[in-house]
């Protein structure tokens, strides 16, 4: 490898394509400028820069971001057992990925496995404190074991941190309506 000229930390944000997650994906890479190149137009005056970021697609995070998709997409086509079998594995693979979490835990939930599901939104918000969908679901989990006071301090605070269109505030909304009934009663 050539000897860097210079390096700077630079934070990338990305969507993954088609996958919807609460929030962006970010990463900090740190680039390296390897080489010194003449730009296009021949302009002496200015220097283009070329980059190890540049050049190369780590294959590990497109299969990722690829499996990831395609578990979303089994997911929303009904394919339930298709989707958890690649959640599954994607959490297995042990990457600080809240996405992965909150998607193998929704898949949980809707077979009613409350614990399973339980533990998987718990890792996603280790991960991301603000996962709206697992803030919500893990409040839901919370009011149906009868944990109000817990139940309602994830609901309360998914409302805050997401935007009043956003459907996992709807539902938010909606469930606390129920716990606090449940507190009162």
């Amino acid at each position: 490898m050539a000897r860097p000229l210079s390096s700077k930390l630079v934070e990338i944000v990305y969507y993954p394509k088609k996958a919807r997650g609460p929030v962006p994906r970010r990463q900090t890479v740190e680039t390296f400028v390897t080489e010194e190149v003449e730009p296009l137009d021949r302009r002496p005056s200015r220097k283009g820069r070329r980059t190890l970021t540049d050049e190369t697609v780590d294959p590990a995070e497109q299969a990722f971001a690829d499996l990831t998709r395609l578990g979303h997409e089994a997911f929303q086509a009904g394919r339930a057992d298709e989707a958890r079998v690649v959640f599954e594995s994607l959490v297995a693979l042990g990457r600080r990925d809240p996405f992965a979490h909150t998607m193998l835990g929704t898949i949980l939930l809707g077979s009613h496995s409350l614990d399973r599901a339980l533990e998987q939104f718990e890792a996603a918000l280790e991960i991301d404190p603000e996962d709206l969908a697992a803030l919500v679901y893990r409040g839901e989990i919370r009011l149906a074991r009868r944990k109000v006071s817990r139940a309602l301090e994830d609901l309360e605070r998914a409302v805050k941190l997401g935007p009043g269109t956003d459907p996992f505030v709807a539902r938010a909304r909606k469930l606390l309506v129920l716990a606090r009934a449940h507190r009162t009663a």
